[in-house]
């Protein structure tokens, strides 16, 4: 009886540590072009999903007075079909919410490119952080 509880339970610990991750993050360096690339997997159509973009900016000159910078973001859905907006990013955060409560229209990999253009001088990169919300 005690061997088919610690098979059983063992068995359970693998199929949890096998579970998809609640959360992935994605960092791409700056080549200074202002364009990235990021490659989402929304796959659970009944599901919500939050996204926030990270970054750091090396201030050069202690006069600088960046206050935001867009970044011009187009959505593809595994279709092809997509959207486009315009956002602006405050400077002085290091990660900011964009999206909160996202459910996708289609299941798969969907990208998302984004232009900061101009690049802020001193920008290291821009970061994707991908969370499925819980559910309640």
């Amino acid at each position: 009886m005690l061997r088919r509880l610690v098979i059983s339970a063992f068995a359970f610990l693998m199929l949890a540590a096998c579970s998809e991750p609640r959360a992935r993050e994605t960092f791409l360096r700056s080549d200074g072009s202002g364009e990235y690339s990021f490659h989402v997997e929304l796959n659970d159509t009944t599901a919500s999903y939050t996204l926030s973009f990270y970054t750091a900016i090396d201030r050069v000159d202690s006069a600088d007075t960046l206050v935001s910078f867009p970044m011009h973001i187009i959505w593809r859905a595994p279709s092809g079909r997509f959207f486009s907006e315009t956002v602006y990013y405050p400077a002085d955060s290091l990660r900011v919410c964009y999206r909160r409560g996202l459910i996708p229209g289609e299941s798969g990999s969907w990208t998302l490119s984004v232009s900061v253009a101009p690049e802020p001088q001193g920008m290291r990169g821009l970061g994707l952080i991908v969370e499925r919300d819980a559910k309640d």
